[in-house]
């Protein structure tokens, strides 16, 4: 989990790329505003914004037609592995879409099976696309000023705060334990 390369292709690759700082060499195609200094910032957080939306990202056939491509070494998700899996387990034990036990749940975050991994990661990253449905349409087509851009960061974090204020207390955690 989190060992190997991550390459995606299509309208999330785009997504991904417009809201991240350009990696490396590589050469700077789009003029919108950077969220992300990293790949690997927006795919730590895009899920949690995915699962605290109730949004998961969906392909459609006009998607597969986008010829982009975005990607991420083995290195850089090895690196921050630790973080990555905590991220992965809050997503496993808070999900609601699961039709799972609470004992199962707990065991697919903590000792997962191999069958479970591969489904806990396309959980995962269906909410790092839906994530990046968001922070896109707010961000990228959201705004074109600099004015834009700050008023929306406000707005978000304003709106983030109170939806965290509106669930704080919602699961527990002692129930699903026992």
């Amino acid at each position: 989990m989190f060992n190997s390369d991550m390459n995606i292709s299509g309208k999330y690759a785009t997504y991904w790329k417009a809201l991240c700082k350009t990696p490396g060499n590589a050469v700077e195609t789009s003029t919108n505003f950077k969220i992300f200094d990293s790949y690997i910032s927006a795919y730590m957080v895009a899920p949690i914004l995915g699962l605290m939306s109730h949004r998961k990202g969906v392909i459609t056939d006009a998607d597969k037609e986008i010829k982009d491509t975005a990607g991420m070494m083995a290195e850089v998700q090895i690196k921050f592995q630790k973080r990555l899996k905590y991220i992965y387990q809050l997503i496993i034990l808070t999900d609601d879409t699961l039709d799972i036990s609470d004992q199962e749940r707990v065991m697919w975050a903590f000792n997962p099976s191999e069958e479970d991994v591969k489904k806990g990661m396309k959980l995962y990253n269906d909410y790092f696309c839906g994530g990046l449905d968001i922070l896109y349409e707010r961000f990228v087509k959201g705004c074109t000023t600099d004015d834009d851009f700050l008023n929306m960061i406000y707005q978000f974090v304003k709106e983030t705060e109170e939806e965290y204020k509106a669930t704080d207390g919602d699961l527990d955690l002692e129930k699903m334990l026992q």
